[in-house]
């Protein structure tokens, strides 16, 4: 079930509350506190670090290496949305601003982000431009997504923004969200029925539905490896990404549309299925890309056929009884 609210009244004696959610990746973490560490004010501004369980001993070094830094550690991978609650409850921060552990933060990002919350005194919710290591801008933002979209009848462009003018969308990329704290108690915390996948798209669904805006601004940019916390674990991801995409028709569409995209995706998966194992036939084999994707597709229908178990998935998680 969605969380409704915060539990208690916020304490906001600070200005930002950053909080990167971490699982793995030693080098990850270090890269991203350096630039988060450069761009505080630490008589104002807190960094929060929550850790899913990670194998490598990478908080216990980033805790010494940052001392400065609150550190949040779990006996198990609690998922991305839990995690990012955490964080939240925890921060004391007028806004907060929410990181995966892949990022390098611009050094103007704080000061802009207070100008674009004065500015859209409604924004609950402010994102930048997401940029890939060698600098190409990335989907950071636009529509929520629909049961026409699911159809594949709304096309999956790339939506275009002025380079250089903030705007109102209806969703943002989950990799670096910027909260006014405040909008909290009209739409609650992210939805932590969600492992890994489409939280921040119901958020924001829910964000839209309590009447709050969402702003787009191009101006921040920062940069954004992307994939880092799924890399080497593509069926399990994928499985994580079909769990998701039921559970967000289930708490956002009406039966018949769910019943709809059901007759038309669980088809579909099994033609793909067919289409890629044709493929690999031909090629004997020998061609990466569609025995790869075989592999999946399979892996995806088995877990239909076996009854969706909890299981399946993304590794270290605890099971639901």
């Amino acid at each position: 079930m969605a969380t409704s609210g915060m539990d208690t009244q916020p304490t906001t004696d600070h200005r930002f509350s950053i909080v990167v959610i971490h699982r793995n990746g030693e080098q990850r973490l270090l890269d991203f506190l350096t630039s988060a560490a450069a761009v505080i004010d630490p008589t104002q501004d807190e960094i929060i670090v929550v850790d899913n369980h990670s194998t490598d001993g990478s908080p216990n070094l980033a805790l010494k290496r940052f001392p400065d830094i609150s550190l949040i550690t779990n006996d198990y991978n609690t998922g991305y949305a839990s995690a990012c609650n955490q964080g939240i409850r925890q921060s004391r921060g007028a806004y907060i601003l929410l990181c995966n552990n892949d990022l390098l933060l611009p050094a103007n990002i704080l000061n802009q982000l207070l100008e674009d919350f004065a500015t859209y005194p409604n924004a609950g919710l402010i994102g930048g431009q997401l940029l890939s290591p060698d600098g190409t801008p990335s989907r950071s933002a636009g529509d929520v997504t629909k049961f026409w979209s699911e159809l594949g009848f709304k096309p999956k462009r790339k939506p275009v923004f002025d380079r250089y003018i903030p705007s109102k969308v209806e969703a943002l990329y989950g990799a670096c969200m910027a909260i006014r704290q405040s909008m909290l108690t009209d739409t609650g915390l992210l939805d932590e029925d969600f492992f890994f996948y489409y939280e921040e798209t119901e958020w924001c669904f829910r964000i839209g539905q309590s009447g709050w805006d969402i702003v787009f601004d191009p101006k921040i940019a920062m940069v954004h490896t992307g994939g880092a916390s799924t890399k080497g674990y593509s069926k399990e991801a994928a499985i994580e990404l079909f769990r998701s995409r039921l559970l967000y028709w289930q708490k956002t569409m009406s039966v018949i549309e769910r019943r709809i995209l059901y007759l038309w995706h669980i088809p579909k998966l099994v033609f793909d299925a067919l289409f890629y194992l044709m493929i690999t036939a031909i090629t004997f084999g020998k061609s990466h890309k569609p025995k790869q994707k075989l592999s999946v597709k399979t892996t995806m229908l088995f877990w239909l056929i076996n009854g969706k178990p909890d299981s399946w998935g993304l590794p270290d998680k605890k099971i639901k009884q």
